[in-house]
């Protein structure tokens, strides 16, 4: 059989599956399978594939049929001009987000380009105090909590370092709560820094693991609502659960279930996010715990930078207030959507 035929039968299958791009799905797959690029699909349409090669391409076929995203299909995501290994322990990381990683390049060379301009009016001038030492001699600390594929925290680093020379001037560190997530994330810090983690810190454990002291945290934590994840999850996507539910019960992870209640029953603004209770099925539960927490891990000036769903925006611009952050601002993703709300301590 041809590869033209093939191509063929298979974009009407996936077509009558469902599929909403079974063209662009089938020559993803056929470039994967054959490990050739879109140009040798295009120009090699009389080439003859075994039985062997044509049973085996057909499986691949039958997973998409499900609903198996291609990227887990493919074990690789292009994102922010980047290419990252996914698998189902992880999201696939999305358009949507690279909003976040642009702003946040953005905001951090200009926090770093305004220590440079101290550092050299400083050295200029011959004066040096112990405020001006430890406020401009030191690295930028920037955090990914809930890593992922850490497809955010390792763009931003790479995006920085394309930048500048001194490469030593940031330090990341990257947390989830997944061990399995967190390997994906090394695996992708290996391709993109060539083995090179010595600015890489990588913890597994509840949201900021304890640690604090930093100038900018990103996010794309859990925010899902219950019932939302329960019917994206029922087109067979399989991306991990955990990484979708923002309803999920943190109590366990954090080993308090009898404080839980307490500390996230009320809500000290006057809207209405009142009194709210833990299990409010909006997909905020883990943010009510971050979104204080990360205040408490910036150092003063320091920005907080997270993605969450169009339909919480509001509610999660409140919450930033309520924890104390100033200047908080919505950004809207490339499809207009509200996405990614921020915030600076100080």
């Amino acid at each position: 059989m041809t590869l033209q035929t093939i191509k063929k039968n298979t974009v009407k299958v996936l077509e009558a599956s469902g599929s909403p791009s079974a063209s662009l799905d089938t020559d993803c797959l056929l470039q994967f399978f054959l490990k050739k690029d879109k140009t040798f699909i295009l120009t090699h349409h009389d080439l003859e594939l075994s039985e062997t090669q044509i049973s085996d391409f057909n499986a691949l076929v039958q997973k998409r049929k499900t609903g198996f995203p291609i990227a887990y299909i493919t074990g690789v995501k292009e994102f922010f001009g980047y290419d990252f290994f996914v698998t189902p322990d992880v999201l696939i990381p999305k358009p949507d987000t690279e909003i976040l990683v642009e702003d946040a390049v953005n905001e951090i060379m200009e926090f770093y380009n305004a220590k440079i301009n101290l550092k050299d009016n400083i050295s200029s001038n011959g004066y040096l105090n112990n405020k001006d030492i430890a406020d401009n001699f030191r690295v930028i600390k920037i955090a990914d909590i809930c890593s992922g594929s850490g497809c955010i925290g390792l763009s931003v680093l790479k995006s920085l370092e394309e930048k500048i020379t001194d490469k030593n001037i940031f330090d990341l560190t990257m947390t989830d709560l997944s061990d399995k997530a967190l390997e994906v994330t090394k695996k992708n810090a290996e391709s993109l820094f060539e083995k090179d983690f010595s600015k890489i810190k990588f913890l597994n454990g509840d949201l900021l693991c304890g640690q604090s002291g930093f100038d900018f945290i990103l996010s794309n934590p859990p925010y899902v609502p219950h019932e939302m994840t329960e019917d994206l999850l029922r087109d067979g996507r399989s991306e991990p659960r955990l990484a979708l539910d923002g309803d999920k019960d943190c109590g366990k992870y954090c080993g308090e279930e009898q404080k839980r209640d307490e500390r996230n029953s009320t809500c000290k603004n006057n809207f209405d996010l009142k009194e709210v209770p833990f299990n409010t099925n909006d997909g905020l539960a883990i943010i009510r715990r971050l979104i204080p927490l990360a205040y408490d891990a910036l150092n003063d000036g320091g920005s907080f930078l997270m993605e969450c769903g169009e339909y919480q925006t509001r509610k999660v611009k409140l919450l930033f207030e309520d924890a104390g952050f100033s200047d908080v601002k919505i950004l809207c993703d490339l499809s207009g959507q509200e996405r990614v709300v921020k915030g600076c301590k100080g």
